[in-house]
């Protein structure tokens, strides 16, 4: 299932750069103008891109979490989730640089919580 991660992942984005194409040029002239972001800042969302994609790749980060970090980062903008993992990561005076660290910020930002991996209680 891990192998086939990264086809359905590019066929998802596929499929979703076809659903969402941009509207007309006249539509979006409407809209201020964003200055494009600095070296720096494309390498440190590069670097929690990266931790994503090994975090979805990965038979150690438990179904749950996964499947939580696809749908957060399908859904929102990643600028909003990298900087939600600044923010956490500032606050609880976390190391930048520590993947596993990233890794619980963004799953933390996403809306997982660690009880969602240990299993259900069998019904009776």
């Amino acid at each position: 299932m891990i192998a086939r991660l990264p086809s359905a992942l590019a066929l998802a984005l596929a499929v979703a750069s076809i659903a969402f194409a941009p509207a007309p040029v006249v539509a979006q002239a409407a809209k201020k103008p964003q200055a494009p972001p600095s070296q720096a800042a494309m390498q440190h969302a590069a670097s929690n891109f990266s931790i994503l994609m090994s975090a979805l790749q990965s038979d150690k980060v438990p179904q749950p979490m996964k499947s939580i970090l696809f749908t957060c980062a399908y859904g929102n903008p990643f600028s909003k989730i990298s900087e939600g993992v600044d923010k956490v990561m500032t606050e609880k005076k976390l190391d930048k640089k520590n993947p596993t660290q990233v890794l619980t910020a963004m799953a933390a930002i996403c809306g997982y919580r660690p009880e969602m991996a240990k299993p259900a209680a069998p019904k009776k």
